[in-house]
Order: C-alpha cells, then structure tokens, then sequence
C-alpha cells in the first residue's frame, strides 16, 4: 500500500523540474560569463545571432548533422572573420533514442584564399574499416600514418589532396598530436572543433589558439594556396 498521497508525489514531481530548470538556467549563465571573460583578451565580441556562416551551414557535416541544432555565445572579431561559439545537435529517433551532442567551434573566413572543400575528422573504427566496404578516403602516400589518424575527404579529390602535402601533414600532427581535431571547409569558411566536446570554461583561451593555429596552415597566407 503506498503511504505517500498522491497530492505529495506531484509536488515533489514539480520541485525536481524546477531545481532542474534552474540548474540549467544558472549553468547557461554561467556559460555565457565564461564566454565574455575569454572574449576580452582575444579581441571577440558578442554577434548575437546573425552570421554569414548560418546561411551556410548546410555546407558542413557538423553544422546540418541530426535535428534541433542550437548556436549559443556567438563571438566575433570586428570584422566578422572569425567566430567562436558553442554549437549542439540531437542525433537520433526524438523522445526514443536520440543523444545531443555538444562542442565548442571556431570559424574563420576563406575569402583571401582558394581553397577547396573538405572534412578532415579523427578516424574512427569504422572509417579504418570502411575501405573493404567500398568506401576510401583521400590519403598521401607517402605519409601513410595520416590515413590511419584522420578520414579526409572531398568532392574535389585531386585538389583537396594537393593540399595535404606532406610538409601541412607534419605541421598538423605537431599541433594536433592526439589527433583529436575536426577540420572542415565549406563555402567561405574554414570551422575547427572537437567533435562533442565543450572547452571548457578555463579553456575557451587556450582552445581558440589552438584552433587558431591550425586554421593558420590552411589560411597563412593571402594568395592561392593551389
């Protein structure tokens, strides 16, 4: 017999969604400080919502994955080039077996530059073992631990490939070791991001530079790089 009226189990109901609400409110707030914090030594302001990158999104693989994607603390230069922002997406059947996925994003502008399109992304097992499948990556022959580290790939093959040369792959593995980065370009911009991982609010300097530093092999100078 249950001891507890059911007038009780409603209100202890409502009070767990508050805290919950309320724990979600503080930990946006929380975010959005961080953000402000990490801004002020990088020369970033808050954009609000309106970006030329949106308008391209369906350009990228990260940006248009699963449903219900959110753009939150949007940040940029003054002159728009370059943005930081944290980015989430729900992949999955809604209210059955969706997961969101969460990560912490900074985009640079490619219009000084000709570069083709691609996705450069940490190699999983799957793609390790998608060759026998029928499906290849576009790799460098004469560095073969490359393919092993990370899926490339690209509707212009030949050009994409012309850009990974051996001397941009060395650059990339000193600045990514773990091999842990996301590279993507599309349209006008170049995006680089830790797939479902947020920076951390501590980390929001130290992962711009980062990102910073690789987007620098691909954008370092103003002319062609093909």
């Amino acid at each position: 017999m249950n001891s507890f009226p059911d007038w009780l189990w409603v209100v202890v109901l409502a009070l767990g969604c508050v805290l919950l609400i309320g724990a979600r409110l503080y930990g946006a707030r929380s975010r959005k400080r961080a953000f402000e914090m990490a801004a002020v030594p990088l020369g970033l302001t808050n954009a609000g919502t309106r970006n030329d990158l949106r308008t391209e999104r369906k350009k990228f693989n990260l940006l248009s994955r699963g449903h219900s994607g959110r753009w939150t603390n949007l940040h940029s230069d003054l002159s728009g080039s370059c943005l930081m922002f944290d980015f989430s997406y729900t992949f999955g059947l809604p209210f059955v077996a969706s997961k969101r996925y969460r990560q912490t994003v900074a985009a640079f502008s490619t219009r000084s530059v000709d570069l083709p399109d691609f996705q450069l992304t940490p190699a999983t097992v799957l793609d390790r073992a998608a060759p026998a499948l029928g499906f290849k990556a576009i790799k460098n022959d004469l560095r073969p631990e490359f393919g092993k580290r990370y899926w490339l790939r690209g509707p212009d093959e030949f050009r994409v490939g012309a850009v990974f040369t051996e001397v941009r792959i060395d650059e990339l593995k000193a600045l990514d070791p773990g091999g842990h980065y996301s590279i993507e370009k599309g349209g006008n911009w170049l995006i680089v991001y830790r797939h479902g991982t947020l920076a951390g609010d501590r980390y929001l300097v130290p992962f711009w530079h980062s990102a910073q530093r690789i987007a620098g092999l691909f954008l370092g100078t103003p002319k062609a790089l093909l």
